[in-house]
């Protein structure tokens, strides 16, 4: 038996047209179901839990929207974006890609690198999607510099610094890692020129796993480019894609391996699979990780480290796009968690701290007697020691559900604050832009960079 709990718009699978949505549960499941007058009706497994699902709602901060528009006029969101006046979130991270060009072919890849187009823009129009960052983008602007694979460009240590001379504050570079693998001196010049960490994509600790998600086993290298990081100073987020049939049963090793690379590796991001670019297969639910199945696999596999109450919606996305924890790493190597979702949704930053530090002294008698100090004075100062610590031994493990044609919402799309950077001037939801049909049909992406692939070789 199906039970109503909403009604909303999103996208046909196969023609990308804006249908009607229902959101209905059934034995504890939230499933979309679209009805396109063309071409039927699709049922998607979004969620697993009901109360669970609308208990996130208390998390929705109020909304900040962007700036400024580029588009006058809203027209049957999402076919006309840029972004229009229905957008209610302003932009925390501009994705901004300079090649579309590889060195690798992954049977999964948002972005279908190597296929379709070549796009390879020149520093000046570069320049202008800066200019559009700073002219659309309150700061601080955070920007990934993004591909295909970023490091494929000679010149990426020029574009890093030419960003971060244009006011850019901080810049993440979204790659494999296979060249800093094997050049210390390319990965030194981008650290030099600015780069402040790597978003690195690290599926796992086994080859079998980059067999399946990369066509390759390229661990050797992984390894490597995480060793480089350390001799040059490079922090690094851990990027995991975590599908049911190759690694959500491993994800435990991933932040376990993570803690012990800290500071280096300074959180652990988990993307459960999106059917949107490259994939290999027309997904079922069986082949969804929603993220409460991601959060279940982590506090089993840590063995209640971390606990699926430790996760918090950001409040700056839609709350049912990701969720995000903070520990830090105590001596032992165990995770100190400092959010919970026990303590209820923060409003603003005062409240942040406030909630943190109740939390702490709350949880104040598991620390352990180690971290008891005494000051010169011969007074103990366990408060002074612990912050001193977690300055530099943390991690943030979090996780975002990127929807892809089957899972579209339009209210997510509104509420998006991660968007890609256009040549021509436009900010478009990440997802959105990326979103493509079952017969490989998109709203953006094809269509957008094709536009400029001829002029930008």
């Amino acid at each position: 038996m199906s039970d109503v709990i909403g009604h909303t718009k999103g996208l046909c699978p196969k023609c990308l047209k804006t249908i009607p949505v229902t959101k209905v549960v059934e034995d504890d499941k939230v499933y979309l179901i679209k009805e396109c007058p063309e071409h039927g009706t699709e049922k998607v497994l979004i969620w697993r839990g009901r109360e669970d699902y609308i208990d996130m709602n208390r998390y929705a901060a109020v909304q900040s929207k962007p700036q400024r528009i580029a588009v006058d006029k809203s027209d049957d969101c999402p076919q006309i974006c840029g972004l229009c006046p229905d957008h209610v979130q302003h932009t925390c991270l501009v994705v901004m890609e300079i090649t579309n060009g590889c060195n690798l072919k992954c049977p999964v890849c948002f972005a279908s690198a190597n296929q379709f187009y070549k796009f390879s823009p020149s520093l000046e129009v570069i320049r202008g999607m800066y200019q559009t960052m700073l002219d659309y983008v309150n700061h601080p602007i955070v920007v990934q510099i993004s591909g295909g694979e970023p490091t494929i460009r000679d010149d990426l240590p020029d574009i890093v610094r030419m960003g971060k001379e244009m006011g850019i504050d901080y810049i993440e570079i979204n790659t494999n890692g296979i060249r800093f693998a094997e050049d210390l001196e390319f990965l030194r010049k981008v650290k030099e020129a600015g780069a402040d960490d790597l978003y690195f994509s690290f599926d796992g600790l086994h080859g079998d796993i980059y067999k399946q998600t990369c066509g390759r086993d390229i661990l050797e290298q992984k390894m490597k480019c995480i060793e480089n990081c350390e001799k040059v100073g490079m922090g690094i987020t851990l990027v995991t894609v975590v599908s049911p049939n190759i690694n959500l049963d491993r994800v435990g090793e991933v932040i376990n391996f993570a803690k012990s690379k800290v500071p280096t590796i300074k959180g652990v991001h988990f993307q459960p699979i999106s059917y949107f670019g490259r994939f290999p297969i027309s997904p079922q639910d069986s082949d969804r990780v929603t993220i409460p199945d991601l959060l279940k696999a982590i506090e089993q596999q840590t063995n209640g480290e971390l606990r699926m109450d430790n996760f918090i919606p950001t409040s700056c996305s839609n709350v049912h796009c990701d969720a995000k924890s903070m520990s830090v790493v105590m001596e032992d190597g165990s995770l100190f968690p400092l959010t919970s979702r026990a303590f209820g949704p923060p409003k603003d930053t005062t409240n942040v701290a406030n909630k943190t530090r109740k939390e702490i002294s709350d949880l104040w008698r598991f620390i352990e007697d180690s971290l008891i100090v005494e000051e010169d004075d011969g007074t103990k100062n366990e408060w002074g020691d612990f912050v001193d610590r977690a300055k530099t031994h943390y991690l943030t493990v979090s996780t975002m559900a990127f929807q892809d044609a089957w899972t579209s919402e339009t209210e997510r799309f509104r509420n998006c604050c991660i968007h890609t950077v256009t040549p021509d001037g436009k900010l478009i939801p990440f997802c959105l832009f990326n979103i493509n049909s079952m017969e490989g049909k998109t709203l953006y992406r094809h269509e957008m960079w094709s536009k400029f692939s001829e002029n930008s070789k």
